[in-house]
C-alpha cells in the first residue's frame, strides 16, 4: 500500500508540473506572458467626432479577426496617450494610433522630447485624410485660401483669425499659408493674420459659430455636413481649399497648392496620415502580427467604402518602411517649422 501509494504521489506531481510547464509556455500566467484576447487602442484625440476616431474604429473593427482579438478604441488625447503608451506591456495589450501630430508635436515643443518617433514601434503607415481642409463661413467674402490673403491686400483695415490647434497638423498647414500670404503679398498682409488656439473640430466649429476665428482647420469627413444646401445660415460653412496633394473625388475642392499657394519656392502640400505606434520592446511576433493583418484590411472592399464614406482613402506603407518613411516626412518639415511664426505672437 505504502509503494502505490508513493507512486500516485509521483504521478501525480509529474503531471502537475507538465501542466504549469505548459501552462507557463503557452503564456497563462507567467510575468511574460501574452494576452492578446484584447487590445486596447489609445489615441491623440479627446473627440470621437474627428477623423483620427473614425479612422482608428474602422480598421480597429476590420483588424479583430485577423488578429483573433477584441479591440477597443480609447480617446483620451495625445499627452494622454503617449503617457499609457510608455508605460505600457511589451505584448501589444496596448497600442497607439494618431496621425502627424505625434511628430509634429515633438518638433512644436507640445509634447514631451522622449515621445519622439525614435522611442517608440513605428508600425504600419494605414491611411490619409485627403480631406484636410480650411473652411469659412458661407456668407464670408473669399472663396479660396488664397484669396483670402487677397481680400487682406485689398482691405488693409481688415484682419482674418484661424482657429487651429497648436503642435499638429492644423499649424503645419495654417504655416505654410502664413509664409506663404508673407511671401506674397508682404508683413502688411501676413500680420494681420492671427491665430485662435483651440482644440478638438467641435471646437474649431464653435469658434468660427461664436465669431471668434474667420477660418478654421477641418476636413470633409468632419465638416461636410455643414456645407450642404438647407443648412442653416447661422452654422453654414464653405470649404476654402485642401491641403493634400491631390483633390478628393467628388468634392469641388482645389488644394492649397492648385491656388498657387507655395513656400520656399515650392507647392505646399500636406498629405494627413494615421498609422500605429507600439512600445519600443513590443512583441515582435505581435508586430508582425498587426503589421500582416494590416496588410490584409486595407485590400478589403468593405473597409475601403467604409473609409471613404467620410472621405478617407487607405495607404499602406508596411512596417519596415514607415520608419524612414516618417522621420523623411518630419525633416521636410522642420525647415517651415523654423520660419513660422511664434503663435504667442499672433494669437487672438
Amino acid at each position: 500500500m505504502k509503494n502505490i501509494a508513493w507512486m500516485t504521489f509521483i504521478v501525480m506531481t509529474v503531471l502537475l508540473l507538465s501542466a504549469c510547464g505548459s501552462k507557463s509556455a503557452s503564456g497563462g500566467d507567467s510575468e511574460n506572458s501574452i494576452d492578446q484576447s484584447r487590445v486596447r487602442v489609445v489615441i491623440g484625440s479627446s473627440s470621437t467626432g474627428g477623423d483620427t476616431y473614425q479612422n482608428a474604429e474602422a480598421v480597429s473593427r476590420y483588424l479583430e479577426d485577423g488578429l483573433g482579438t477584441n479591440m477597443k478604441v480609447d480617446a483620451i488625447g495625445a499627452v494622454k496617450a503617449f503617457d499609457e503608451l510608455s508605460t505600457a506591456k511589451d505584448d501589444g495589450s496596448t497600442v497607439m494610433f494618431f496621425h502627424d501630430m505625434a511628430y509634429l508635436g515633438v518638433e512644436y515643443g507640445s509634447f514631451k522630447e522622449e515621445n519622439k518617433l525614435e522611442n517608440w514601434t513605428i508600425g504600419p503607415v494605414v491611411a490619409i485624410n485627403p480631406g484636410n481642409a480650411f473652411l469659412t463661413s458661407g456668407d464670408a467674402p473669399y472663396d479660396t485660401l488664397a484669396e483670402s490673403a487677397e481680400w487682406l491686400n485689398e482691405n488693409p483695415e481688415e484682419t482674418i483669425t484661424v482657429a487651429i490647434q497648436a503642435g499638429g497638423v492644423s499649424e503645419i498647414v495654417f504655416d505654410g499659408y502664413y509664409l506663404w500670404a508673407k511671401e506674397e503679398f508682404g508683413t502688411g498682409v501676413s500680420d494681420r493674420i492671427n491665430v485662435y488656439v483651440t482644440g478638438s473640430q467641435e471646437d474649431k466649429n464653435q469658434a468660427l459659430w461664436d465669431g471668434n476665428a474667420d477660418i478654421i482647420h477641418g476636413s470633409i469627413g468632419s465638416n461636410s455636413e455643414y456645407t450642404k444646401k438647407g443648412v442653416e445660415d447661422k452654422i453654414k460653412m464653405k470649404f476654402l481649399g485642401v491641403t493634400a496633394s491631390e483633390r478628393v473625388e467628388g468634392y469641388d475642392i482645389p488644394t492649397m497648392a492648385e491656388q498657387g499657394i507655395t513656400v520656399n519656392g515650392k507647392e505646399f502640400t500636406f498629405d494627413k496620415e494615421f498609422f500605429f505606434l507600439m512600445p519600443k520592446e513590443v512583441d515582435e511576433e505581435f508586430a508582425t502580427k498587426l503589421d500582416q493583418a494590416v496588410q490584409e484590411v486595407v485590400d478589403m472592399e468593405n473597409y475601403q467604402e467604409d473609409l471613404q464614406k467620410n472621405a478617407y482613402i487607405t495607404n499602406y506603407i508596411p512596417a519596415k518602411e514607415s520608419t524612414d518613411y516618417l522621420l523623411e516626412k518630419r525633416e521636410e518639415v522642420n525647415q517651415i517649422i523654423e520660419e513660422a511664426p511664434d503663435l504667442d505672437k499672433i494669437a487672438q
